[in-house]
């Protein structure tokens, strides 16, 4: 397994594993496909990708097999913390968003998912950032789970636009030493 930065010239893959994981991780049981469908359609898109990779609060990271198989990948944006994070880590510069990070599910429970999140604790780390937070669906029992034992602690919650559904996603963060 190898992790690198992804670039804009990776955004077409990119738009293919987006599509894969978001099917796998919300689709049938858990939301209609056509749900699902609507989202990757608006949101999972070359251009939108292609923006995001461009985008410079905007960091990405492809995780692949050794023959160069995309298996996974990570986003992480520089932004404004939500106003419920503790105020020593919503101070600019503080703290950094793991957006999404999604593994295709033929990989999931291997170890690779560890191992991509402590890649990204540890680039936020060196960056400089004090904690990270993320979002994550309140029904999404297995990545929750999986936070809890990365050490991610729940600190609030807010609305996320599933295409035409509004979820729940609870806010989660991670303290980390510098």
């Amino acid at each position: 397994m190898t992790i690198r930065l992804a670039t804009v010239s990776d955004a077409e893959q990119l738009a293919d594993l987006a599509a894969l994981t978001m099917r796998e991780a919300f689709g049938p049981p858990h939301n209609p496909a056509e749900l699902v469908d609507e989202y990757v359609q608006s949101a999972i898109t070359v251009p939108i990708l292609e923006a995001e990779l461009a985008d410079p609060k905007s960091t990405f990271f492809l995780v692949s097999l050794a023959d160069g198989t995309p298996i996974g990948y990570a986003k992480l944006r520089r932004h404004t913390p939500p106003r419920q994070m503790p105020k020593a880590y919503r101070q600019f510069g503080k703290a950094i968003e793991i957006q999404r990070i999604y593994l295709s599910q033929a990989h999931i429970g291997q170890g690779q998912g560890r191992k991509l999140m402590d890649y990204c604790l540890d680039w936020a780390q060196k960056q400089g950032y004090a904690a990270v937070w993320l979002g994550v669906w309140e029904r999404n029992e297995r990545a929750l789970a999986f936070y809890e034992r990365m050490g991610f602690e729940r600190f609030g919650y807010h609305y996320f636009q599933f295409g035409s559904e509004r979820q729940r996603d609870f806010w989660l963060q991670k303290q980390l030493h510098t």
